[in-house]
Parts: C-alpha cells; structure tokens; sequence
C-alpha cells in the first residue's frame, strides 16, 4: 500500500515521478550470505538491472525482463499475493501503477513482474514499455555513432542515398532479427530547404515500431456438444 501510495504527484515517496527513463522496483528481496549463514535485504533494482543484462545477452534487447528467473536471491522482504489470472493480486495491482515486483505462485519461482517505466500509468503510448524505450535507444545511439563517418563530406545525393540505404539496412537486419515490427527512412525534400543546405545541414527521417509484450492472454471459452458427433462404434459393420 505504501509503495502505490508513493506514486502521483502528491506521492509521500521517491515513487512520485512519471519519467521513462526510471523503473520503480519494490519490495527489497532476500540475498543468502554463506558467510554468515543468514539472509540480508538487498534492493531488488539491483538485481533487476543484472537480469536486464542476462536478457540482452541470451535473448535480446528487444525482449522484456518482465516473467525471467531472478537467480541469487531466496525470498522478498514481504510476501505478496501473485495469480497471472487475479488483476487484484498484489503483484498486479503493483504493475497497475507502474511498479516492477517480484511474482511467486506455485511453483513459478521467484520472477520479475513488470514491463513499465515510471511513466506509467501517466503515459500510455507504447514507449511506456521498459523494452520499448530501450530499444529505441539503441536504435538511435546506433545511428548516431553510424553517422560520424558521414559527417563534413560534400552533400550531394550520392551522399543521401547512402545514408537513407544503410539506415534502412540497419532497419531490415533489427526487423529479422525479431528487435522491430516495422522500419523506415527517408529524406523529405519539404525538411530540408535551400537556406538549410546551405548552411550544411541535412535532415533525415526514420521511423520504427517495436514489438510490445504481450502483457495479458485472455482464453475465451466455450462448452459445445458438437464433438459428441465424433463418437462412433468401433465395431466395423
């Protein structure tokens, strides 16, 4: 209660902020000390922040920390309800307001539970997701290292051409490898007036859509007798 009531403007915590570029994790979680045979809290960020890493490494920035193994740790400093069908168990009510937890039902272990940023629930496009705004990072940082090499040639439209066409491999090679759902540069001759190029400067353009996770799975189910039609004797006529 009190880490949901932190969150807001009139937050009493440091839970009190909407940026994308913060993910809220509560509660602490339990570490085993060999050498003194007793367990200690640490912040579970720490540990969030490790399995972000792992994930990078074996799967993909592109993929959600969210629902991974947390290793290293034994327990959380409270228990929380968990069910992935019980939007008011703890752990969901603490994603509701844009808090990463720990989810421990039967037999799951013990797993990071959340997709999104601080910004959550204030913003609700799509970059709200952690893996959302990580990958576009990465795509633009990737992008703007690329274009060093570029810089203070002649502009020309060979010069165009071959940044549009590698930024657009880049977007090809991100859209096998799963990281993207769709990209696209180009170069809009309305951006880029005469007094701009003669000042030296070229504008390109570039958009991309991420995959988001898939936070909620809802089965819609029905009972039918229609398979009842199926039985038949098994004594051949």
């Amino acid at each position: 209660a009190q880490a949901i009531a932190g969150r807001g403007p009139q937050g009493s915590i440091n839970f009190n902020t909407a940026s994308d570029r913060v993910r809220l994790c509560y509660p602490q979680v339990k570490v085993y000390d060999n050498a003194t045979n007793q367990t200690h809290l640490e912040p579970l960020s720490a540990h969030a922040a490790g399995l972000r890493a792992k994930v990078d490494r074996e799967k993909g920035f592109w993929w959600s920390s969210s629902n991974q193994a947390l290793m290293g740790i034994v327990g959380v400093e409270r228990p929380l309800s968990a069910r992935i069908d019980d939007a008011n168990s703890e752990v969901n009510l603490l994603n509701q307001n844009g808090i990463t937890t720990v989810f421990n039902s039967f037999g799951s272990g013990l797993r990071l539970w959340g997709n999104r940023t601080a910004a959550w629930p204030t913003v609700t496009h799509l970059k709200n997701f952690e893996n959302v705004r990580r990958t576009g990072d990465m795509i633009n940082e990737s992008i703007r290292h690329f274009s060093l090499q570029y810089i203070d040639r002649p502009i020309s439209q060979g010069l165009i051409d071959a940044l549009t066409e590698s930024v657009n491999g880049y977007g090809r090679r991100l859209i096998a490898d799963g990281a993207l759902l769709g990209f696209h540069c180009w170069y809009d001759p309305a951006n880029n007036t005469r007094d701009a190029l003669s000042l030296g400067q070229l504008k390109l353009n570039y958009k991309y859509t991420p995959p988001p996770p898939m936070e909620h799975l809802t089965f819609e189910t029905e009972i039918t007798d229609e398979y009842l039609t199926i039985l038949k004797s098994k004594v051949s006529s």
